[in-house]
């Protein structure tokens, strides 16, 4: 009771600010304690006087008013509408680093783990036809069942889940569905949608706006040139109109891109981050570019090691200097302690086949012949959290794209059957140019790790690609 007491006061003290004073943050820096470090900060090292040291600095960079410690916060409290400020603070930050913590430790006791992002994927089709994209071969009568979402949904609660990605296709084709979900379990669970943009209208954010516990992350691929090259002639217009609907109505938002080897230095310009800003763009999502689908052998779209190497370097430069979060998918592994693929994030898709990753269209089980709870504890999902991380390296962290010998004994070993056509490609007949990548991109990524995270570290020390390591 005391602690549901705590948490409300917490949510109508953010609800009601506009702005956090100096001695604000140096009391909202004590609540930090209750936070996990960093894994870089926390494996093998003092834990408790580095999330010392973690506090001060962050307190540091807020009273020197910079990057996103200072922006985020101050933004959110200005821009967003007061419910979705509360349902912030007490479904995603309080609900889950203290209430759910205890349902995923019970979780854990039961013999499985709970992810901290379930991925769904209730539909794959779209309105859009992008250059390459899967999403134009599926109907409305390939759907999830609206039951058998709502159902992962509760199971997830059960568990600990703390946020729930919804992805697609175009998720805002069936909002109707997804309002309804989300509002049955508006007390407790937050989520975030993936959306091109081009369905948001005013009804629409009113009622993201009467949930309060929905995130919306635009895909874009750029500026107008870019976007509209992939997506279609005036989809960067839809996509920037609908940010400011957002706006208008004070709905958290920001930006998701796939990074490539044509886009990569635009999307990590001063012009593009500004512009995602003055959109309202408070978080931004940088994901490589993967020919996983194999619909082809060409896969130049990949960003070159350096342009991954840049993108790195740069997004922690924009967090430090700007007020957004944007977060590098590969580059910021080593917060979380390398890959995070079948334990603390899956992916459903639209047929109900659990894979361990977004990016890995190979499962094991079904969401609708076991729980949640049965297949996270499954052989496959274990033998991941076993062998993770892969290397000391972890800005290395992919066994796709990094490690690929890992995913082909992944699938030979547990017989995992492919969820997606010609999936089965990647592993087979991109084999040579994948592992000619990762030959490329190892000596690089093992000197900035060896230069900025670990200087023991043994270069070319991988026992996956030097060693010859098996499962």
């Amino acid at each position: 009771m005391f602690e549901d007491f705590f948490i409300q006061k917490i949510a109508n003290f953010v609800k009601n600010k506009t702005e956090i004073s100096d001695r604000d943050m140096k009391i909202i820096t004590q609540l930090f304690e209750v936070f996990p470090v960093p894994f870089t900060l926390r494996k093998g090292k003092d834990e408790k006087e580095n999330k010392k040291i973690m506090i001060n600095s962050i307190r540091k960079a807020f009273l020197e008013k910079r990057g996103w410690v200072y922006g985020f916060p101050q933004r959110a409290l200005k821009e967003w509408h007061p419910n979705c400020k509360e349902k912030f603070v007490k479904n995603f930050i309080f609900g889950a680093w203290i209430k759910k913590k205890k349902l995923r430790e019970k979780t854990e006791k039961e013999g499985s783990f709970c992810p901290v992002s379930a991925l769904i994927s209730p539909l794959m089709r779209c309105n859009y036809h992008c250059v390459g994209c899967y999403a134009q071969n599926y109907t409305k009568e390939d759907d999830m069942p609206e039951g058998l979402f709502e159902r992962i949904v509760k199971e997830g609660e059960e568990m600990g889940v703390i946020i729930y990605t919804i992805l697609g296709g175009e998720p805002f084709l069936i909002f109707d569905e997804i309002y309804r979900i989300f509002k049955k379990f508006n007390d407790t669970s937050y989520a975030q949608i993936f959306t091109n943009g081009s369905l948001i209208t005013e009804k629409v954010c009113q009622k993201l706006q009467e949930l309060g516990n929905i995130f919306v992350q635009f895909s874009i691929e750029g500026f107008e040139k870019e976007t509209d090259e992939r997506r279609g002639k005036g989809a960067f217009k839809r996509t920037i109109r609908a940010m400011e609907i957002c706006q208008k109505y004070g709905i958290p938002h920001g930006f998701s891109v796939t990074f490539t080897s044509k886009n990569a230095d635009v999307v990590i310009s001063d012009k593009f981050i500004d512009l995602m800003i003055e959109k309202g763009c408070l978080w931004g999502w940088y994901f490589l570019y993967m020919p996983v689908f194999g619909e082809s052998k060409d896969i130049s779209l990949m960003p070159t090691p350096q342009q991954r190497y840049n993108l790195w370097k740069r997004h922690l430069e924009i967090r430090n200097q700007k007020p957004i979060v944007v977060v590098d998918f590969w580059g910021d592994a080593p917060i979380v302690g390398g890959c995070i693929a079948g334990k603390y994030y899956i992916h459903i898709n639209n047929k109900g086949d659990v894979e361990p990753c977004i990016f890995t269209h190979f499962a094991q089980d079904n969401i609708k012949n076991k729980s949640l709870k049965e297949i996270m504890a499954s052989p496959l999902f274990k033998k991941y959290r076993e062998i993770q991380p892969y290397s000391k390296n972890l800005l290395l962290p992919c066994p796709l794209i990094d490690h690929p010998k890992i995913i082909r004994q992944l699938v030979k070993k547990f017989n995992l059957y492919p969820t997606h056509p010609q999936a089965e490609n990647f592993i087979y007949d991109l084999a040579p140019k994948i592992d000619e990548y990762a030959r490329k991109v190892h000596p690089l990524m093992d000197k900035v790790w060896k230069e900025n995270y670990d200087p023991s570290y043994e270069i070319g020390s991988c026992p996956w690609c030097y060693k010859n390591q098996t499962l």
